[in-house]
């Protein structure tokens, strides 16, 4: 088994990728990277394949053909993490918005025995942002506490995309039944490992905006997480019933 693998998605951050690539590097723990490029024009993925000459077998990268969605490229990394044997998985925003001194504290949490995600929540211990619009911060702290009311999934941070899994939370959801694609992806994943019975635990962070680059955020992932959040309650409700409804001798024979 290898350790840890940070996976970081990328489109255009060219301004901001070997900067993060260096102070992961520079931590006081091994953490290999992966990072998933979605064919950025400004030559994101040429920095890359540069630095692996540097950080031979520990830098890696999936180039992919355009922009294919957050949700797919993480699915994309977990896969790959599973297939090399890391340990720890984590997901990281490639501009600084999570500090990567953090992934210290998250690979602590994680490693307990009863804790198998650990999410740097921003809102743990009340709302720890830094350089966002009013605007930004309620609708995130919202949606946040929209999460928590519809599904009962008990998270302060619904939303956030600062994580650490160990791989036995990769191994139990199904991957390819993933639904969404967006802002909605790091609910899901969530929700998910709730249900499936997993420890979660939230390590409170200083989430900072970006300075360099620009934000992919829009209209159209905050829809879908709004939306997704009742789909996947309601589909949770069916699944409870149709288990409810359906002989103990049916389900035995279906888990054979």
């Amino acid at each position: 088994m290898k350790d840890n693998l940070v996976i970081i998605p990328t489109y255009n951050e060219r301004e901001n990728i070997e900067d993060i690539i260096r102070a992961v590097f520079l931590l006081s723990k091994r953490f290999d990277i992966l990072i998933i490029d979605d064919n950025s024009p400004d030559g994101t993925a040429e920095i890359v394949r540069a630095l692996q000459e540097e950080y031979n077998g520990q830098l890696h990268i999936i180039e992919r053909l355009g922009k294919l969605g957050l949700g797919t490229a993480y699915i994309e990394g977990f896969k790959y993490a599973l297939k090399h044997g890391y340990q720890y998985i984590f997901e990281m925003d490639a501009d600084f918005s999570h500090n990567p001194l953090d992934l210290l504290e998250l690979l602590k949490s994680c490693q307990k025995d009863d804790v198998q995600l650990t999410i740097g929540s921003r809102y743990k211990t009340g709302v720890n942002v830094v350089n966002w619009p009013m605007s930004r911060v309620l609708m995130s702290y919202m949606a946040s506490k929209y999460v928590r009311f519809i599904t009962g999934l008990p998270v302060y941070d619904a939303t956030a995309g600062f994580i650490c899994y160990h791989r036995s939370v990769l191994e139990t959801i199904e991957l390819e039944k993933i639904k969404f694609i967006g802002y909605a992806f790091q609910i899901e994943m969530k929700f998910k490992a709730w249900k499936h019975g997993f420890g979660i635990e939230e390590v409170p962070i200083i989430f900072t905006d970006r300075s360099k680059g620009v934000s992919k955020m829009s209209k159209k992932i905050f829809k879908e997480a709004i939306f997704g959040v009742i789909q996947m309650k309601v589909k949770s409700w069916f699944k409870k019933y149709k288990q409810a409804n359906t002989p103990a001798s049916t389900q035995k024979a279906t888990a054979q």
